[in-house]
């Protein structure tokens, strides 16, 4: 049993626990998010794996089903509901959230995917470790903003559906197979594009560029225009605001620490310095909620004053 992936396992599955236990506080519907969102990470790893065959994971995972390692789909319910959790927390309206969610979570995986493939969690087929970025195929990157479009639009227009209807909080469960539709589907310009303007392995960063691009100028408009609602969350949060920002420092902290390690501050200073620039947002991203937060709290509290709580209004 490799050290390693044991202590990996257990501190995501307690992290995982304790997200669980705080949504089930909030009630059913964060909770079967949270859960659905485990399963779709699963679900995206498994079949990655048995239709593009792209990549495959180390045989030292300890729980596994089939090819899917349980640990890689908690640690995306955990990056997934984090996203959410803070983009609600900014108070981004619903069309433009999902953008700022997928931006939210590609920031960590920028941060930490050709630092895995070095400590030998997964491996890439058919690239090497020059090609693409730095051993990653661009088409990852480009596939993590719609994993987490995907999901969030539907888990989001369900929030807004299943209002007054509480039976159809069930079918959060059913979100998975959707939001990988919508995943597929948004693959497809990349590849039908890539193999025209960059046939080399792991090619096609430009196409990822443009589209990042294009989900960062919507989600700076949903952030900071005037097209905003009150910041809050908290009634529908999947998990605590403090865990949303707690677990992306311990996954950016973790994979740091380890290229440091592995001796990166001199073979991959590239990969270190966009490390610590994306560990280094985390600050300002933690300052722009708590302050946008206690500003809607006081907000609230003032308006109850004023007018009544029958008055004041709720908002999410």
């Amino acid at each position: 049993m490799n050290p390693l992936y044991l202590l990996l396992e257990v501190s995501a599955a307690l992290f995982f626990a304790g997200a669980a236990l705080a949504a089930l506080r909030r009630g059913r519907l964060p909770f079967l998010e949270l859960i659905s969102a485990a399963a779709f990470g699963i679900l995206l790893e498994e079949g990655d794996q048995l239709v593009f065959e792209t990549y495959h994971y180390s045989a030292d995972w300890i729980l596994t089903i089939d090819r899917a390692p349980v640990v890689i789909g908690l640690t995306w319910a955990l990056i997934i509901a984090g996203a959410m959790r803070l983009t609600d927390a900014l108070g981004v309206r619903r069309r433009y959230a999902p953008f700022v969610d997928a931006v939210l979570a590609i920031s960590l995986d920028l941060a930490f995917d050709a630092i895995a493939i070095r400590m030998g969690l997964w491996t890439w087929r058919g690239i090497g470790p020059t090609e693409g970025w730095f051993g990653v195929p661009a088409g990852n990157y480009y596939a993590w903003l719609f994993v987490t479009l995907g999901f969030s639009v539907m888990t989001r227009w369900l929030r807004d559906a299943a209002r007054g209807r509480r039976a159809w909080e069930w079918l959060q469960l059913a979100v998975p197979f959707p939001a990988w539709i919508l995943l597929l589907a948004g693959l497809v310009p990349f590849s039908i594009l890539r193999p025209m303007v960059d046939s080399h392995p792991g090619g096609g960063l430009w196409l990822f560029g443009v589209a990042m691009a294009a989900f960062l100028a919507i989600s700076a408009w949903g952030v900071w225009g005037p097209d905003r609602v009150r910041p809050d969350g908290e009634a529908l949060a999947i998990i605590d605001l403090g865990l949303a920002l707690g677990t992306r420092v311990a996954i950016e902290g973790f994979f740091l620490v380890a290229l440091v390690l592995m001796g990166g501050v001199t073979q991959l200073p590239v990969l270190l310095a966009v490390a610590l620039a994306l560990l280094a947002v985390e600050w300002p991203l933690g300052r722009l909620v708590h302050a946008r937060h206690t500003r809607a709290h006081a907000e609230a509290r003032r308006a109850i004053g004023e007018s009544g709580p029958a008055q004041a209004g709720t908002y999410r």
